[in-house]
């Protein structure tokens, strides 16, 4: 029953992985000085810090506006759901998630967003999914969640695929804007440089799930192609009915193929080979126009490339950033005369453009997690000397954006976590000069001209995106805001020069500041993009099939195109699609008399953090422990129940279990965690078993003992042959320090923890020993109680990967830990450290791991061998084919070597099923070496041998896609054989969960 309870269970988180994927008690926690606030409405609540107030309303004003709508298609309108607001996280985003029900926003506006406030759109696709979430949680799936709570309603996720999940959401995104993220030109790019793939003869799930060989759009572009092309021919939203039978027959296979079927003649491989039938038929009509940049550089063809970002140096070389498939982001050098490529340094995850000064120093900004906090993520300012070729971060300014050099400084765009913008202006003399942005208004851009000697930005509102210029009286209007997306604004001689979609695709535009006019530079294929002045020529990236590529765009007035002022773009490569009925947020302008009125109707009450640590969403019908799940990819299953708990704000995990199987008889569990305040706090109980005894002599020697309980497999004395029930509680406390560098991560870890259980642990210090023999054996007795106290540091230091590696090409990761029990000098105390390497292998995205470990037992009582009898043992680096219990922790050695590398990339398997992505081998060894004990025939004579074993062996690992689950869902079985020098040949298998 164990075992296939623990199958079903494997079974159905590998189905609700792309529900779960790294949200499931992985969220993190907001900083532990934020107060926070709530606001309740008959239909949504908003938990927010203070820090927002403003923008929670504006949220909350949102939400009421598109409520009637946002339900357009669906039989059900959204779920009741809180939403809880993130102000401090730069990695914009939202999710809506259950375990708990809730809606997270992070409410930094995206870098790269289009030409509507970043809270409109989050409302118009975050608020959608509550609408397509309570539309599956209706029928069969409606009364699993009344028996699981929202564990049970996670299956409903199963009935509809991410893609259409997401597509509908960004339909929706799309319909409520003027020319929103679905009509953006560079969101259908990828599948227009592509030709037809409809056409493809082989497995389509490539496009579902992606390839480690060859780009694939992310499930959003693919899911809004599908749903736009599903509605344009069937007239209706055809997910209504897939999440109302679905909802009604959960139990069927495939169940969005035989929907689909069902109700339209139809299946995912069929829309899929249409819409793109379909969409390559309109865009074949369209006109071919060829790229007017001249390219710096060729793209190969098999490793996906992007160039970003290029800027004119002073010798005629161009330096750009650079990522592909194989390394990581890192900046390099392209001579232009000869397209020679030259590495210059790698760097860290990137958030706005680099910026070049007159001293020959780059700066830029990039992502960095907060040393304590996972929901603080800054935009850390950094620069380097091209001399020194050396990043580094500029300490304190960790809220910066868009840094520019001009007026005899530096000047940079500043995030304010209320959701407010400055541009600050830094003199090389240390004074600085602020300039606070428009009310609500977003800035995407800085820029400074020399000749006009004055600040220019992008500025995102609700009139749309316009270009202001700054002076001591504020921001002022240079264009009129329209729906036309603007980008990567710089300038120079008097002209500011951006990225453009006015003609209908990614184009680069200028605008003459003294004529007062804007013209189109560039003629494109699909798009270009990153527009930097140099030298009479604009460099610019243009994009085809194969990436990004660096190219130079000539500058002759002559070849300049005028651009009229028009409030949408040329609607240019997408074709007729039937609109939706439903509010157009760009119409919606939140005022401060809705404030006013939204306020007296809802009142804002303060969300207290302590009564909310606890809230139970679901309830399993087995035994298991959810945190080893996660952590550990442990799952051992009894029969029983578990409640599970996470609060709202994601600082608070907990569960309680009840369980009983045959061999141990009833047992109940608690565990809770708790993040807020930076250090992770662990509390575990348990109770039930039968009580544990810890005596003098291993398994093996029991059978020359007395009294020797076989039941327990430890020494007993007679009178103590009926054991107590066995308890344990524990504590610890664990403070993780991040210290993200660029290219590094790097991560420190201090922990400590108690444990304390009745174990009943043998009167050592009671024997009594005569000509090297003890004479007391039966008479020495046991206490009740043992104390566990443990310490530990660990520090890790990693290099950022590539696309298609699986492991760090560099990295190291160093542990010890000191454990003891403070009440009892019997008991040895544990030294232990442990050590990993990540070394690059013969060929690129090949491993070679090191690993050693060395354990110990310090003190405590020993016997006239060395032998201590009553010792901890650590099971770091144990070989493969043994466990701990075939271990001692005296001098104790071991080290082990792993070889991995990919031997193929199938890109097939069962359509729709399982897809194999990409097929691994690791060959590996392990060797261990420790004293042992080697009883004579009379016990205590035994003396201390070195005993040694070893195992050797490999992994064959597949990284598999379930069910046309994306890329980020890819999930790893393994299947591993070694040969033991001791015992039986182990085989074991295991999956790896993408959360």
């Amino acid at each position: 029953m164990k075992r296939t309870l623990r199958i079903l269970f494997v079974l159905v988180a590998l189905l609700a992985a792309r529900s779960l994927r790294a949200q499931y008690y992985t969220w993190g926690s907001d900083p532990a000085n934020l107060r926070w606030s709530t606001v309740r409405t008959p239909d949504v609540r908003i938990i927010y810090p203070d820090t927002v107030s403003d923008l929670a309303d504006r949220t909350l004003f949102y939400i009421r506006s598109v409520r009637p709508d946002i339900g357009f298609g669906f039989r059900h309108g959204p779920m009741r759901i809180p939403f809880v607001m993130h102000p401090e996280n730069f990695r914009s985003n939202g999710l809506v998630m259950y375990l708990p029900k809730r809606v997270e926003f992070l409410t930094a506006p995206a870098v790269d967003s289009y030409s509507m406030p970043w809270c409109k759109q989050l409302v118009a696709h975050e608020y959608r999914h509550a609408v397509q979430y309570n539309n599956l949680d209706r029928g069969l799936i409606r009364v699993l969640s009344y028996i699981l709570g929202q564990q049970g309603s996670t299956i409903g996720l199963l009935c509809m695929p991410l893609w259409a999940l997401e597509g509908d959401a960004v339909m929706t995104e799309t319909a409520m804007s003027s020319y929103g993220r679905g009509l953006q030109p560079s969101f259908s790019m990828a599948y227009r440089a592509m030709g037809n793939i409809g056409r493809e003869r082989r497995n389509l799930d490539k496009w579902f799930c992606g390839s480690y060989l060859s780009h694939v759009p992310d499930h959003y572009e693919l899911g809004y192609q599908l749903c736009s092309y599903a509605y344009d021919k069937y007239g209706e939203n055809v997910w209504d009915k897939v999440a109302w039978y679905g909802s009604r027959n959960p139990y069927v296979i495939a169940v969005t193929a035989v929907s689909l079927r069902k109700f339209y003649k139809t299946s995912e491989s069929k829309l899929f080979r249409e819409t793109f039938d379909n969409l390559h038929a309109y865009w074949d009509s369209l006109p071919k126009t060829g790229d007017s940049a001249l390219p710096l550089r060729e793209l190969p063809d098999d490793n996906y490339t992007v160039y970003r970002w290029p800027l004119s140096l002073p010798d005629g070389r161009v330096l750009v950033l650079k990522n592909d498939f194989d390394r990581p982001e890192r900046f390099v050098e392209i001579d232009r005369e000869t397209g020679a490529e030259r590495f210059v340094a790698y760097v860290g995850s990137l958030s706005t453009r680099p910026a070049l000064d007159a001293e020959g120093r780059v700066w830029w900004t990039e992502y960095r997690r907060s040393k304590l906090f996972e929901q603080r993520v800054n935009s850390q300012l950094c620069r380097m000397d091209l001399a020194e070729r050396r990043p580094r971060a500029v300490s304190g300014e960790r809220r910066v954006l868009y840094p520019t050099p001009g007026d005899g400084g530096i000047g940079w765009v500043e995030y304010n976590y209320d959701g407010s913008y400055a541009v600050v202006v830094s003199k090389s003399d240390g004074s600085r000069r602020r300039f606070a942005a428009p009310h609500r208004a977003e800035i995407h851009g800085l820029a400074w001209d020399d000749t006009t000697v004055a600040w220019y930005v992008l500025v995102t509102d609700d009139s749309g995106m316009w270009i202001g210029r700054i002076d001591c009286e504020g921001v002022h209007a240079v264009t009129q805001g329209a729906y036309v997306t603007l980008s990567d604004l710089r300038a120079g001689n008097g002209r500011l020069y951006y990225g453009s979609i006015a003609s209908g695709k990614d184009e680069v535009h200028c605008f003459d500041l003294l004529g007062r006019r804007e013209y189109r530079i560039t003629t494109s294929d699909y798009g270009s993009f990153d527009p930097a002045p140099a030298d009479g020529s604009v460099l610019v990236t243009t994009y085809d099939r194969r990436g990004y590529r660096p190219a130079v765009q000539p500058l002759a007035d002559s070849a300049l195109i005028p651009v009229s002022y028009a409030r949408l773009p040329d609607n240019a490569v997408n074709p007729p699609r039937r609109s939706w009925p439903v509010v157009n947020l760009d119409t919606v302008v939140f005022t401060s008399a809705d404030s006013i009125l939204q306020r007296r109707e809802f009142r804002t009450r303060r969300y207290r953090k302590a009564p909310n640590l606890i809230n139970i969403h679901s309830w399993m019908p087995v035994a298991f422990d959810p945190f080893a799940a996660v952590d550990e990819h442990v799952i051992e299953l009894n029969l029983g129940a578990t409640l599970l708990s996470q609060n709202l704000l994601s600082n608070t995990e907990a569960y309680a279990s009840y369980g009983w199987n045959r061999r141990e008889g009833s047992i109940w569990r608690l565990g809770a965690r708790y993040f807020g305040l930076g250090v992770h706090f662990d509390l575990s109980a348990a109770y039930g078993g039968d009580q544990i005894f810890y005596a003098p002599f291993r398994r093996d020697e029991a059978r020359m003992l007395p009294a020797y309980d076989a039941k327990t497999g430890f020494f007993v004395t007679p009178e103590r042959l009926s054991p107590d029930k066995y308890y344990s509680v524990g504590l610890s406390a664990t403070l993780p320090l991040y210290f993200q560098c660029g290219y590094h991560s790097r991560q420190l870890t201090l922990s400590t923890g108690w444990n304390y259980s009745n174990g009943m642990v043998a009167n050592l210090g009671r024997i009594e020993w005569s000509d090297g023999n003890i004479t007391n054996l039966e008479r020495i007795g046991f206490h009740e109680g043992l104390h566990k106290l443990a310490f530990s540091v660990g520090f890790s230091d990693y290099v950022r990967q590539a696309y298609r590696d699986f492991a760090p090409r560099w990295g190291y990761s160093l542990s010890a830990g000191y454990t003891f029990n403070p009440s009892d000098k019997n008991f040895s105390d544990l030294v232990s450290t442990y050590a990993r390497f990540y070394l690059p292998g013969f060929v690129r995205h090949h491993s070679f791991q090191v690993a050693a470990s060395y354990q110990t037992s310090v003190g405590g009582y020993k016997f006239p061998s060395g032998y201590a009898p009553l010792s901890y043992r650590s099971s770091r680096l144990i070989p493969r084919g043994f466990g701990s219990g075939d271990i001692l922790s005296n001098n104790y050695l071991a080290a082990r070597a792993d070889y991995q590398l990919p031997v193929w990339y199938p890109e097939g398997g069962i359509a729709s099923v399982l897809y194999f992505k990409r097929i691994r081998v690791n060959v590996g060894g392990d060797y261990a070496q420790f004293r042992d004990y080697r009883p004579a025939r009379d016990i205590a004579d035994g003396s201390m041998v070195r005993r040694r074993i070893w195992s050797v062996g490999g992994d064959l690992i597949f990284d598999v896609n379930f069910f046309g689950q994306p890329a980020s869902a890819t999930s790893t079985f393994k299947i591993s054989c070694y040969y033991p020098s001791s015992g039986k040949v182990w085989v074991s298998a295991s999956v790896g969960l993408p959360f």
